[in-house]
């Protein structure tokens, strides 16, 4: 029973290894994704107070 166990948690350790720096490069794309949406926002806002 114990060497199931270790098994298990041995899996979960390996997806979790595998699927992380996937997940981090998801995250990176949308924190940029996210910032140039925040710039042609105050872009568009910048240009409607002018007018």
């Amino acid at each position: 029973m114990q060497f199931v166990s270790v098994l298990f948690f041995l899996a979960i350790g390996v997806v979790l290894m595998y699927y992380l720096p996937l997940i981090s490069k998801d995250l990176l794309q949308i924190t940029k994704q996210n910032e140039e949406i925040k710039s042609l926002l105050k872009k568009v806002l910048d240009n409607e107070n002018k007018k």
